[in-house]
């Protein structure tokens, strides 16, 4: 069953009136924290857009068709099996369902997640929906990653940014799912404070074994540690979820040391590589990473 995130409440019922009021625009972008946010947040959007109370409310009849699958009017595109982008002819099945005639009153409810997985082609044949948007059809792209998104997709949106949970959600939340007091912390620190993130990391496995390549890093951003460290350490981890985690690492360290006015421009130059690596693997997947992770360490030091 669908349900919505806590922290994602007041974004869902703030499009929920504007819904109401018909003040809903036809293009929407929604900033969230990472490409779990947008998946998550994507999946429950519907439900306040068309339901007949616009509140979730599993009861009418367009919410008992979206828990079927079998609402007409709503699709969601986002990559498909390995695939790690959006594809031209995704877009191009979107555009179709966006010149039909809606079925229900509601209208037509379009939504990309993660929208920075768009390629080029795709992105500029979403802009012929933008320049001349459908009637009574409501696009949401939903993207952890803005900067990846063309300006020209960007300027065309009405934008909206979800705010991160705080930290009491994210506990409750994984202790929701069984997940004790400690080990939420722990996990939390490892995701930087991204709880889909820390979930993900716990029930691969791997969270001992990323622990070690972030303290690794560490050690390799005081030189007290050798590339070459790095790369061993890395080894046998799934690439996506080791990237991500190596980015939210570099993040949260580069803001915490910004405040205390000790940045090391060293995690500047390590943030920007990782983020640099990452968009190489979205169109590379099959590349070497611990390989790779040796390399980027070498070019910044």
């Amino acid at each position: 069953m669908t349900t919505s995130l806590a922290w994602h409440k007041s974004v869902l019922e703030q499009l929920a009136d504007r819904r109401r009021s018909e003040r809903l625009p036809h293009a929407m972008l929604l900033t969230v924290a990472s490409d779990l946010e947008a998946i998550a947040l994507a999946g429950a959007l519907p439900y306040f857009i068309v339901c007949d109370s616009c509140a979730m409310c599993r009861q009418c009849r367009a919410c008992r068709l979206l828990e079927q699958g079998a609402y007409s009017d709503y699709h969601l595109c986002q990559p498909e099996g390995t695939s790690k982008v959006i594809k031209i002819d995704q877009i191009r099945g979107l555009l179709n369902l966006g010149a039909k005639t809606a079925n229900y009153p509601a209208g037509k409810v379009l939504i990309l997640a993660p929208a920075n997985a768009l390629n080029r082609n795709a992105a500029n044949a979403l802009l012929k929906f933008l320049e001349e948007p459908p009637a009574n059809t409501y696009l949401f792209l939903v993207a952890s990653r803005t900067a990846q998104l063309p300006a020209t997709v960007m300027s065309r949106c009405q934008k909206l940014t979800v705010a991160r949970p705080d930290r009491q959600q994210a506990l409750v939340f994984l202790q929701d799912r069984g997940v004790s007091d400690m080990r939420a912390k722990t996990l939390l620190r490892l995701a930087s404070d991204e709880p889909l993130l820390a979930l993900e990391i716990e029930e691969s496995g791997t969270a001992d074994a990323l622990l070690r390549v972030v303290a690794e890093v560490e050690k390799l951003v005081l030189g007290q540690a050798t590339p070459r460290g790095l790369g061993q350490s890395a080894q046998g981890l799934e690439a996506n979820l080791l990237l991500t985690v190596l980015i939210a690492y570099a993040h949260q360290a580069a803001v915490g040391q910004a405040t205390e006015h000790t940045l090391n421009t060293g995690l500047l130059l390590l943030h920007k590589a990782l983020v640099e690596l990452y968009a190489t693997y979205l169109r590379s997947p099959n590349i070497n990473i611990p390989l790779a992770l040796e390399q980027l360490c070498v070019n910044i030091r």
